[in-house]
């Protein structure tokens, strides 16, 4: 039987003497137990690397929402909707990570972990679009050092997230959670959980359409024309040569396509006939594999013909003109040549195209040079210069691509000519799609940058011939009349 003068154990302590659930301490106890500490240095800068993820998580958002409603086609949009995904997984599993401790319990674990691994795939990815094509551009080179400057938080995380924790200090005990904190916090990560399930639904949903879209639409969807040309009537004059040509170019394919640039030439020349053929040995070869010459170039053992002369050039149509699938775009003109001097006559036209959606210009950039073509010279050629600067599809293309223009050109005289037996050396005509600030000596070499090959640029050529007629024999004159 226990005496009554001994004190007994009161609600509230334990008989070890630390403080109960009335938060008392006894004067043994350190002056600081049973208060929350400050996180150690790490901790602090573990939280501020989460919440600059965090921020990049929102940037992602913010991006992709704006690709998603003021994207320019189906595919910028779709585009959109990955960034949102992608940034509901970021953002979300670095939301749970700045939660207190012990409120989430073992989604710490893992969410922060998908968060940081996701987002270090998002910045190479970045990265990877930005250096695709890159130029010392501002833009650029913000995006490239906010991706990189992620990527290397990204990993510093994934490295601190499979590095052991330390425990706690001596003396002080880790808080336990009440049922009711355990409550807000499964309310909270269901939450966070939803969104990053959502975000990665969507994901899931479109990036087949994406991928279809982005990489097999295009590949099996280039811009297809075909052009016709014709010297369809040659009559003799009393004191000219007058000749008809017809030239047609229609969209046969799927997509709708821009005529950037577009040359015809009109030549003439001599044929010289021999009684006996030429031996084939003496064949002038170079005539044919000289160049790439195309379907003018011919060998003949009894036939030579004379350079070529120019007798009329022009364009065969507005540059930029929009073509529908289906639609043709037809132009008839005449020329004339004086009697005597041709006995062959030529027709040669060349036209670049491009997927209209891949050469979208910018608002008000019709072209920078209102009163037409700027004729200038440019490493020793005289050209007349088009440029015209090309619009983003979307916020993602403005900050990953390189601002861009349209350069088209005829090269009217000086050092490079097409020099060819079949045709006139100038002019000729090219098209450079090159990035914003480069010179015109940019688009007279070919680069193999790739930026024609992503806007899908290809060229269309036809060659039409006819011979000239004799000219009829002048009638006697009629006797005059006796009266």
């Amino acid at each position: 039987m226990a005496d009554s003068s001994t004190p007994q154990p009161q609600p509230g302590s334990s008989p070890s003497g630390t403080a109960g659930s009335g938060g008392a301490s006894t004067p043994g106890d350190p002056p600081d137990a049973g208060r929350r500490r400050p996180p150690y240095r790490g901790d602090r800068v573990v939280w501020c690397l989460r919440a600059a993820l965090f921020t990049y998580g929102v940037a992602l958002a913010v991006v992709g929402i704006a690709d998603v409603f003021w994207g320019n086609d189906f595919d910028v949009r779709t585009h959109g909707v990955v960034l949102v995904g992608t940034a509901a997984v970021v953002a979300g599993g670095t939301l749970v990570a700045l939660r207190p401790e012990g409120r989430l319990g073992s989604v710490r674990g893992w969410a922060p972990r998908v968060a940081d691994a996701v987002a270090l795939l998002s910045t190479v990815w970045v990265l990877l679009c930005v250096g695709s094509n890159f130029a010392r551009q501002v833009v650029l080179i913000l995006t490239a050092g906010v991706a990189l400057f992620a990527g290397l938080v990204a990993l510093a995380l994934l490295v601190a997230d499979f590095t052991p924790a330390a425990g706690p200090r001596p003396g002080e005990t880790p808080p336990a959670a009440t049922p009711a904190t355990m409550s807000s916090a499964e309310a909270t990560l269901r939450g966070a959980l939803l969104t990053a399930g959502a975000g990665l639904l969507a994901a899931c949903v479109t990036l087949p359409q994406f991928w279809y879209s982005v990489r097999y639409e295009p590949s099996t969807s280039p811009p297809v024309v075909m052009v016709e040309n014709g010297i369809t009537e040659v009559e003799v004059r009393k004191d000219r040569l007058e000749l008809t040509a017809e030239i047609t170019l229609e969209n046969t394919g799927r997509t709708p396509v821009r005529m950037l640039t577009s040359l015809y030439e009109i030549s003439g020349t001599r044929i010289r006939l021999a009684s006996k053929p030429l031996p084939h040995d003496n064949l002038p070869f170079d005539r044919v594999f000289g160049g790439n010459y195309g379907s003018a170039a011919r060998l003949s053992t009894y036939t030579t013909y004379t350079s070529p002369q120019q007798i009329q050039v022009g364009p065969v149509g507005e540059d930029y003109a929009w073509i529908g699938p289906g639609e043709k775009l037809r132009t008839t003109l005449q020329a004339h040549a004086p009697l005597g001097e041709f006995d062959l006559l030529r027709l040669t036209t060349d036209i670049a195209v491009a997927r209209a959606d891949r050469v979208e210009t910018a608002a008000g950039g019709a072209g920078n040079y209102p009163d037409g073509r700027r004729r200038m010279y440019c490493d020793g050629t005289l050209i007349a210069e088009s440029r015209r600067p090309l619009a983003h599809v979307g916020w993602f293309d403005r900050l990953t691509e390189s601002d861009r223009e349209l350069v088209t050109f005829w090269a009217l005289s000086g050092d490079s000519g097409d020099n060819s037996p079949w045709w006139p050396a100038f002019p000729w005509t090219n098209v450079s799609i090159q990035h914003t600030g480069r010179g015109c000596e940019h688009a007279l070499v070919p680069d193999r940058d790739g930026l024609e090959d992503d806007a899908m640029v290809g060229w269309a050529s036809s060659v039409a011939e006819a011979a000239v007629p004799e000219e009829e024999p002048a009638a006697p004159a009629k006797p005059a009349k006796k009266r």
